[in-house]
């Protein structure tokens, strides 16, 4: 079993969000990576914002599950036998490690994260 380690939410508006999430649900920014990601605190889960950049997945607002995997590889291929469809066929880099988005077979969108 992957275990649930990230939980992201892309945003449209990245500052707009932040003070939604501060303001509504007393949360604070624990971390920032670059200009389009807020890592919250927490006391569970890691909870990113993220805002949606132009040519990148997703292209609208939506939550994204991370599913940690210690082989991404071999993860997309369990997803892709198991009737998932990866979006991309080579990991990307990110400020942690690695990661792939995917649907499922329902057609809702995921990650697999590999912690570099």
């Amino acid at each position: 079993m992957l275990p649930i380690c990230v939980q992201t939410v892309y945003v449209a508006d990245l500052a707009s969000a932040v003070r939604f999430f501060e303001t509504a649900l007393g949360y604070t920014v624990k971390a920032r990576y670059g200009e389009c990601i807020v890592q919250l605190a927490t006391e569970s889960t890691t909870l990113i914002l993220q805002e949606i950049e132009a040519d990148a997945l997703p292209q609208e607002p939506r939550t994204l599950l991370a599913f940690q995997t210690d082989d991404i590889h071999a993860s997309m291929r369990a997803v892709a036998e198991a009737g998932g469809r990866l979006l991309q066929t080579e990991p990307e880099t990110c400020p942690v490690g690695l990661v792939v988005k995917f649907e499922d077979a329902a057609g809702v969108m995921h990650e697999l994260l590999q912690f570099s």
